[in-house]
């Protein structure tokens, strides 16, 4: 990488920092309540989700010796917080972890055994975290704008073998960048209301790869990209059915989410990843525990002054 590029890089991650830094001093001061507020809430929670990924690397495709993977459908989840002041500012995080494997056997032709074609077992493994922070803000009786960060990553494990051969790799993905959108909460009887949310994301990744081997880098360099950066960009659409139950404050949510990613490569632009796509939805269902910590107000409207959200 040149080094008017790697200046350009660095530049971009120090900007990034500082706008998460004041995402997170905003966040922070949501703790610091005037004595003026008529009513603040907490929720905590958790979420459990049965999703499917399609990153881009499982869209690349070499049938002698790096095939293409399909990504297992598998469960994931993590707790969810967030905050609540006057039915009108909103402060939520949450984390998931999840597992994804796939596994494939491909034919390759063998020197040592006279270009016989050999087969080839590879197996992946990711282990892909989640991590989004928000601030959100009533426009609207029943209409909610929010922004913040969101943060993906994963560290992944590929393990070929054929005959008495047998090879791994490892890398570390981590792209995080600002999103924002806007949430509805509809009621449709009593405490039951559906909870349809859109949101544009934007996220830089940096990439970081295991060297140790010949195999790990010639690997690295298809898939991977050692000195690469990747510009994540699309939407995030939810859908939920929540349905809040008053004698003891928890909300219980059904529903789904689909994000669609576009990536560019941004520095060289010949990336194998470059014009492809990181898809991903799943199946959530969300259960979260509301109490006041101030005086609320909450006793005089229709449901909680919180109700969960799945990003």
């Amino acid at each position: 990488m040149r080094r008017a590029d790697k200046k350009l890089l660095t530049e971009r991650f120090e900007e990034f920092n500082a706008l998460c830094a004041g995402i997170v001093l905003l966040a922070i001061s949501f703790l610091l309540v005037p004595a003026d507020v008529r009513g603040a809430s907490m929720g905590i929670g958790a979420s459990v989700r049965y999703s499917w990924w399609d990153p881009y690397w499982s869209q690349v495709s070499d049938t002698r010796i790096l095939p293409r993977i399909t990504v297992k459908s598998d469960f994931s989840g993590g707790p969810v917080v967030s905050i609540g002041i006057d039915d009108t500012w909103g402060l939520f995080a949450s984390y998931t972890y999840g597992k994804y494997e796939g596994d494939v056997t491909s034919l390759l032709l063998n020197p040592l055994f006279y270009y016989i074609e050999q087969p080839v077992t590879t197996k992946r493994v990711a282990r892909r975290h989640e991590f989004n922070l928000f601030v959100s803000g009533r426009v609207a009786s029943h209409v909610k704008i929010f922004g913040g960060i969101v943060y993906s990553g994963y560290d992944m494990v590929t393990e070929s073998s054929v005959l008495f051969l047998a090879y791994s790799n490892r890398i570390f993905h981590h792209f995080a960048g600002p999103a924002a959108g806007v949430d509805f909460t509809i009621p449709l009887v009593s405490t039951l209301y559906l909870l349809p949310g859109v949101s544009a994301v934007f996220q830089f990744s940096r990439f970081v790869d295991d060297k140790d081997t010949i195999f790990s880098e010639a690997i690295n360099t298809r898939f991977g990209g050692t000195d690469t950066t990747l510009l994540y960009a699309g939407l995030n659409c939810t859908l939920s059915l929540a349905y809040y139950i008053r004698k003891i404050d928890l909300t219980v949510a059904l529903g789904g989410r689909f994000h669609y990613l576009w990536i560019e490569d941004i520095d060289a632009g010949d990336f194998v990843a470059d014009g492809r796509h990181d898809m991903f939805g799943s199946i959530h269902l969300t259960l979260m525990y509301t109490f006041d910590f101030l005086k609320s107000s909450r006793s005089n409207a229709a449901g909680p002054v919180t109700l969960p959200k799945v990003l």
